[in-house]
């Protein structure tokens, strides 16, 4: 294995464990590609080259004595003179299987690359030698790429299949391995709304937002932002479950409450009915505030906390016992990308963050 770190074994039999770092990058070395042959002072150059030519080759017979250790009975290694390889028929690599499979281009080979494609190529696997990192480094750009191109082409099979789980499994994959892909993004915010998962289409907008403005100082395109703006507002007209309908990590649930009477507004029906479960200690802290202000005293408070713990169930709690009182709500919502984004909602319900 050398997509995602270094691993090799013989078969029938078990791990081949070599004792440095240069023995297996010399193995990884001759496996690409296999069957082709290398010669002996190219390879001590490639591993050793701050030391001195007769210092390289010893190092270099050592490793070598590693590996016919390791690949005994295998006839895997192929020594011809001055010239060293790995026969093409003793050794699979997955890297050869995977260049297969994209070569293939059938949606069930680009399936099958994709799931071989484990990480970067002998990711881990650093040696202070500048012509081996050399090599290494565009190898890895090159098999990087190529895995890019082979899941954009799956991605586009199973969206032509109507196939979203795996699309979605696909483009998440896309977006780690080459995360300021922005069209995936958006393929990945347009596949999660169409499965109804629409707060996972938010946060992916955020988690995109994130990265272009770390990685590039950039905004997201306009194309991005207007996607963003319609599933927020597709609350408008299809309520999410329970499970998605979550604010990012680190949003705040906000909410400002006035005495100024003014029937019929307040928080979300479906919000306010919803059962309260391990917040009275809260709500109390909250109402006892809410008290106070009724007294004419002036108080603020701020719900924070991870996704998913109930921020909103609680203001919307709040909210209610405030209409109860003939109070009058104002909300709001702020999202990393929309600078200013409240409203007041005058003679309807509106919705809490």
């Amino acid at each position: 294995m050398l997509l995602g770190g270094f691993q090799a074994r013989v078969v029938p039999g078990g791990a081949i464990k070599l004792p440095t770092r240069k023995a297996q990058a010399l193995l990884a070395y001759l496996a690409l590609p296999l069957g082709r042959l290398h010669p002996r002072d190219k390879l001590s150059a490639l591993l050793w080259a701050d030391v001195s030519e007769s210092q390289a080759r010893r190092s270099l017979r050592k490793a070598l004595s590693w590996l016919r250790q390791a690949l005994t009975d295998t006839g895997a290694l192929s020594v011809d003179g001055e010239m060293l390889g790995l026969e093409l028929g003793a050794v699979t690599t997955d890297v050869g299987e995977f260049e297969r499979l994209v070569a293939v281009g059938s949606a069930a080979a680009l399936a099958e690359s994709a799931a071989l494609y484990r990480g970067d190529f002998l990711a881990g696997l650093t040696l202070e030698e500048a012509p081996f990192e050399e090599w290494l480094i565009g190898e890895r750009e090159r098999l990087r790429e190529l895995s890019i191109d082979a899941m954009a082409r799956l991605l586009a099979h199973q969206r032509d299949a109507g196939a979203v789980n795996d699309a979605i499994q696909t483009a998440v994959k896309l977006v780690a391995v080459d995360p300021l892909q922005e069209p995936v993004h958006r393929t990945l915010m347009r596949l999660y709304a169409q499965a109804g998962r629409r707060g996972a289409a938010l946060r992916q907008y955020q988690a995109c937002l994130t990265v272009l403005e770390r990685e590039l100082r950039t905004q997201p395109e306009e194309a991005t932002k207007a996607l963003y703006r319609e599933i927020l507002q597709s609350r408008e007209t299809a309520v999410p479950s329970p499970s998605e309908d979550r604010a990012p990590a680190g949003q705040f649930a906000t909410a400002t409450f006035d005495r100024a009477a003014q029937p019929g507004v307040g928080p979300p029906q479906a919000l306010a009915e919803a059962p309260l479960i391990g917040r009275r200690r809260e709500l109390a802290q909250l109402t006892a505030l809410l008290e106070e202000a009724w007294a004419g005293g002036r108080r603020s408070a701020v719900i924070s906390g991870e996704a998913g713990v109930g921020k909103s169930r609680l203001a919307a709690a709040l909210g209610a016992l405030a209409v109860e009182h003939g109070g009058r709500v104002l909300t709001g919502r702020c999202y990393e990308s929309e600078r200013s984004s409240a409203s007041i909602h005058e003679g309807s319900r509106p919705s809490c963050p």
